[in-house]
């Protein structure tokens, strides 16, 4: 009911703003008689006045603040983020394409029910074995493997083997006898190379690992999408590189996370079942006929005042261009003020056909998995799960065509600790018995670097650092892998993703290239009596838009109060003189040339 009542409250006031400025931007010719009346190219006559300031107000907030509040929020995000990032795009206005688009990628409504809906709005969580996880004495933890570090080139992402789908080996037994042979089959994480090399010592590094690997790209249409399209939080990754901030993200129900674990997105292909909190429920339920499992229905909204936004700075920037028409481009050329909100309003639009397409999720949901119920064994709490990763077996579920499952492949390793020291050995049927000392856990990979600039400089300092210790013959030790979290059902892609991508993709071009076009259909791109300076602002306004756009946008995986405003303040200095300084120009060109109507 509060929502509601909200909602109303936002829709009238933007209304009677509407209004007002429709009412204050519309001369009286009796009320204003400061007017002059003009004769424009095509002989017809025009009635100019100056503009006061609250035409100038209404101007700004119609045709630019409008588009930042038809920017859709993150499932969760606090609302110092939030308001962040529409402050990025009200200076950077490309910055909510990236976001509009994923929405329209991801088009959550088209999905068969509410858990899968959800995981494609990236609003469902699970937790997972965290970078600091260390097991318990008698632990039995199953799924391991154990690969050796290899110094490497600095690259980027690696190509995928067909044998990924297989990422934790077995240990073999060399055939002369020796040390074990060690064979390993991932090729998703750049710091491990695929190698067979003996273990010449028995000390070995813990590192947890994801089970779960992206799906490869298969065409050029994939490519772009990964590299264009797809923003941090919709960019298909790992669990442990996906991982939800908890403090500062709004979680549904409760969750108090036991040291060394941590919370990660559920990838939009991950199927999640539904779950029956009480068997009493379910054999009322066959009581009453009821063979299937009853459905979850999570709390989503179509967000229809953001959509109304959406619709009404794409009405007035329409408008701002039918008056651009005249007066406007006659005096100023391309740099007419009424052209600036072209950038504004294809974004507003693209926008609007992702909220039409996606629902709005408030919080993040948790996901019940094996991994949770370890977690709370060691004091961690969580309540209010809507759904699991682990297969039911004592209800029925619908089966998707297509769909794997995937489950750990490896050795059942029992952890132990002896005079403060940890050591394992495999527990396996029929493989060798070898005692290994395990050390401290191998790196701490930071969730909050997501600068794509830091993130590439890093990962090539770092193989700098491997190559040089691999030349200098320092000794690596072995890696014993531990799965990060639990097994899963992979859903094979739906039918009209292929057909999502090319959309979103002519959508980019269209953001890109529609309004230079209108811009030279309407001014033949002529100068006439406009500033060079006047010319450069709105010049730079336009392109440093569309190409910084791209850089911005990836303020949305930034963690952390703090950490959020830091970026707030670098934006601000490094990308927004060229907004204040297309503002700049709108504000002068009104108050030279005035607010116009045709009689």
């Amino acid at each position: 009911m509060a929502i509601s009542c909200i909602l109303r409250q936002w829709v009238t006031t933007t209304i009677l703003l509407g209004l007002i400025g429709q009412g204050a931007s519309t001369p009286i010719l009796h009320h204003r008689t400061n007017g002059t009346i003009t004769t424009g190219s095509d002989g017809s006559e025009v009635w100019c006045e100056s503009s006061e300031w609250y035409d100038v107000l209404w101007f700004w907030f119609a045709n630019f603040l409008l588009h930042a509040l038809s920017v859709r929020s993150l499932p969760g995000e606090s609302w110092i983020s939030s308001a962040v990032f529409k402050f990025c795009c009200l200076l950077v206005p490309y910055t909510g394409v990236r976001r509009g688009l994923c929405l329209v990628l991801r088009a959550s409504n088209l999905a068969g029910n509410d858990l899968q809906a959800a995981a494609r709005a990236n609003a469902l969580c699970m937790v997972i074995r965290g970078p600091e996880w260390r097991p318990r004495d008698g632990q039995v933890v199953d799924g391991c493997s154990i690969e050796t570090s290899k110094p490497q080139k600095c690259r980027g992402r690696n190509k995928r083997s067909p044998s990924s789908q297989e990422p934790f080996a077995r240990e073999r037994q060399n055939e002369k006898g020796g040390d074990p042979e060690i064979t390993n089959v991932d090729t998703n994480n750049s710091d491990v190379t695929p190698v067979q090399s003996p273990i010449r010592s028995n000390e070995v590094t813990l590192k947890t690992k994801d089970l779960y690997a992206p799906p490869p790209d298969r065409g050029v249409i994939d490519k772009l999408t990964r590299w264009l399209i797809e923003s941090h939080r919709f960019h298909s990754q790992p669990p442990t590189a996906n991982m939800v901030d908890h403090l500062n993200v709004k979680i549904h129900g409760v969750c108090q996370l036991a040291p060394g674990y941590a919370l990660s997105y559920i990838p939009e292909d991950m199927k999640v079942y539904s779950c029956i909190k009480h068997q009493r429920s379910l054999s009322i339920s066959r009581l009453l006929g009821v063979n299937h499992t009853p459905e979850i229905k999570l709390a989503s909204t179509h967000d229809v005042p953001r959509i109304l936004f959406s619709i009404i700075q794409t009405v007035m920037g329409g408008y701002s261009l039918y008056k651009a028409r005249g007066t406007q481009i006659e005096r100023y050329g391309y740099a007419a003020y009424g052209l600036t909100v072209l950038p504004y309003m294809m974004v507003s639009v693209i926008n609007l056909i992702g909220s039409l397409l996606s629902s709005e999720y408030e919080t993040v949901y948790l996901v019940h998995s094996a991994i949770m119920d370890e977690m709370k064994l060691r004091g961690g709490l969580c309540d209010g799960v809507v759904g699991t990763l682990e297969r039911p077996s004592h209800q029925t579920y619908v089966y998707i065509k297509g769909e794997k499952e995937t489950r750990p492949q490896g050795q059942m390793n029992e952890f132990a600790y002896s005079s403060g020291e940890l050591h394992c050995h495999d527990t396996t049927e029929g493989s060798p018995k070898v005692e290994l000392q395990v050390s401290a856990v191998n790196d701490k990979h930071s969730v909050k670097d997501v600068w794509l600039a830091q993130k590439w400089c890093r990962s090539c300092q770092a193989a700098r650092k491997r190559r040089k210790k691999g030349e200098e013959g320092l000794s690596v030790n072995p890696l014993l892998c531990v799965p990060s979290h639990s097994g899963f059902t992979r859903l094979s892609p739906l039918w009209y993703q292929s057909w999502l991508k090319g959309l979103t993709i002519l959508l980019l071009m269209l953001a890109l290239g529609l309004p230079y076009v209108i811009i030279a259909v309407l001014s033949g791109w002529k100068v006439n009596n406009s500033t060079n300076t006047q010319r450069t602002f709105v010049t730079n306004w336009y392109i440093c838009g569309q190409i910084q756009g791209y850089a911005v946008s990836m303020v949305e995986g930034v963690d952390g109060k703090k950490n959020v405003l830091k970026s707030f303040i670098i934006i601000f200095l490094t990308y927004g003189s060229y907004s204040i300084m297309g503002f700049y120009v709108v504000v002068q060109e009104m108050l030279q040339m005035g607010t116009c109507k045709a009689l």
